[in-house]
């Protein structure tokens, strides 16, 4: 609230201080000039305060405040909003840990933008495909932030703040979600590989090939595995379709190297038929 009295804990640069406030919570204060005119001790003047943030994980508030004085603060600002609008427009419960991660990456990607640098970003199918709301809300943020900085942030970014939102999700799923894209990515690229294949994201063959292949990257994540007596049916198939086998012999080397994950015979059916079915 505006009206309550804050004490400056530390000046974090010459428009955010850390404070407390009349309950002796720490906040983070954006004003302009706020952290030029203030010094420990001082009480805020109400007038000059534009924002604060109350974040109530001390980790989060930490890490936050470690990170505030490097960052511009029009990103922070933009950050806050945008921290606030994934809150009231996805169902997901957001963690305060998403201030400082997407502070962090938004700074450093302006600071790319301005200097003219390119860059890809990994994963783009899979956030489009499989979190859809994260990603359509990432891309409004992409046309707020580059309306509200003056900049031209190319559509790739979308799916950067996208993951940022994903892994600050609460309830332990985003981390699996990641290694579940990053997974997916991987066996997408093996077969991509082995058959100089050039994909498409428009393509509804290649779509519903990554739906397999997520749900397989599912299993293995999992510790799951489907365990059938198709050793016979395997060997069949290795004859009709020898390509598309060979490529499962590369996923099933990688996944056992990387995951620790020996594939069984009924999923390396399943795995090389969804690949002959797309080839």
């Amino acid at each position: 609230m505006r009206g309550e009295a804050m004490i400056v804990r530390r000046v974090l640069n010459n428009s955010v201080v850390d404070a407390l406030d009349d309950s002796l919570q720490e906040v983070i204060v954006f004003g302009r000039g706020i952290g030029f005119a203030s010094k420990p001790g001082d009480t805020i003047d109400q007038s000059m305060i534009e924002k604060i943030f109350r974040l109530d994980d001390d980790a989060a508030s930490r890490h936050f405040a470690s990170i505030v004085g490097s960052v511009p603060a029009d990103v922070l600002s933009a950050t806050a909003d945008l921290v606030t609008r994934a809150r009231a427009e996805l169902t997901a419960k957001i963690s305060d840990s998403l201030y400082a991660s997407l502070a962090d990456h938004l700074s450093f990607a302006v600071q790319r933008v301005r200097s003219g640098e390119q860059f890809t970003v990994p994963l783009a199918v899979e956030v489009q495909r499989f979190y859809p709301s994260e990603y359509a809300f990432a891309r409004s943020a992409v046309a707020e932030l580059n309306s509200r900085l003056g900049i031209e942030l190319p559509p790739e970014e979308a799916t950067s703040i996208a993951l940022h939102v994903i892994n600050a999700q609460v309830g332990g799923a985003a981390d699996s979600a990641t290694r579940m894209m990053e997974l997916t990515r991987s066996v997408l690229d093996i077969v991509r590989l082995h058959f100089g294949l050039d994909y498409r994201d428009d393509d509804p063959a290649y779509l519903r090939f990554v739906t397999h292949v997520r749900f397989f990257a599912q299993r293995v994540l999992l510790g799951e595995s489907v365990q059938r007596d198709d050793a016979e049916l395997l060997q069949l198939l290795r004859t009709q379709k020898p390509a598309a086998f060979v490529s499962v012999d590369k996923v099933d080397a990688f996944v056992m190297r990387s995951h620790g994950h020996a594939m069984s015979a009924s999923e390396k059916v399943y795995l090389g038929l969804h690949i002959a079915n797309f080839l």
